[in-house]
């Protein structure tokens, strides 16, 4: 794969060019990181995401020569504050939060395919159509979570569903809410959805799916350095599909890709 480091401005890789800043001076070995963190966006339970990620990295931590070590919140609220702060090395969050983070991080790799939010109901619950849900309490991960939140309630509002938003820290609570009838209805993800506990997926029905968006960003620190980032970037991106995570396979993040990003108040 080519790669070329740009004078002042970031680096190619094949015909992308990533959003990754070059900072002045050369980069000294010993000045390179061996430990980097990961923060990734607890869309399920934070044991269950560490599980999971875990074996991710450790293929990408030896394919890229360093150590990636998992991190994560107990809430996505608490992971967006501690992203908002710069608090990760490298982070792996919904769009909305990135286009809010951009000063802090750019991004340069992404899952290949892409998001898609639905709205879920109790698969034997009197839920059959969009307007029944109006006056209800809806429950959602988090209210910048881009698919599985933005997305749902703007298609709600421009539809005039009234509702009352609940926000409950995670994809898991959601659908676990909905499931035990706390909520009427719920916002998800298919890949979260498809990943929740048997038990759990048994009880829902997705009464509406929106249209597909772009996947979540893998996104670096602005001060990593550059050569750094297109080693992370080029490692990644070579990765075979990793489907216990729902990936199937990495592409290089395009100039502009997240501008239409944004949240709804």
């Amino acid at each position: 794969m080519r790669i070329k480091i740009l004078k002042g401005g970031g680096f190619v890789v094949g015909e992308a060019v990533l959003l990754i800043g070059l900072f002045a001076g050369s980069v000294r070995a010993e000045e390179t990181p061996r430990v980097l963190t990961i923060g990734v966006v607890p869309q399920i339970s934070p044991w269950a995401l560490a599980r999971r990620w875990t074996p991710f990295l450790r293929v990408w931590s030896r394919a890229a020569g360093v150590r990636i070590i998992f991190r994560t919140a107990p809430t996505i609220a608490r992971f967006e504050r501690r992203a908002a702060r710069g608090d990760y090395d490298l982070v792996y969050l919904n769009p909305a939060d990135y286009v809010r983070d951009r000063a802090h991080y750019r991004a340069f790799a992404r899952p290949k395919g892409s998001l898609q939010g639905v709205l879920v109901v109790r698969k034997a619950g009197p839920i059959h159509d969009l307007a029944a849900l109006s006056g209800h309490r809806l429950a959602f991960p988090a209210r910048r979570a881009q698919a599985s939140s933005i997305e749902i309630r703007r298609f709600l509002r421009q539809h005039h569903i009234a509702f009352r938003a609940h926000y409950v820290g995670s994809h898991d609570s959601v659908y676990r809410g909905v499931a035990l009838g706390l909520f009427v209805a719920g916002g998800g993800i298919r890949q979260t959805l498809d990943a929740v506990a048997p038990d759990v997926r048994r009880q829902l029905r997705v009464l509406w799916a929106s249209a597909r968006t772009i996947s979540a960003p893998f996104a670096a620190r602005r001060s990593l350095p550059a050569p750094l980032v297109a080693r992370l970037t080029v490692a990644l991106l070579h990765l075979p599909a990793f489907e216990q995570l729902g990936f199937k396979g990495f592409d290089a993040v395009k100039v502009g890709e997240y501008r239409q990003a944004a949240v709804v108040p």
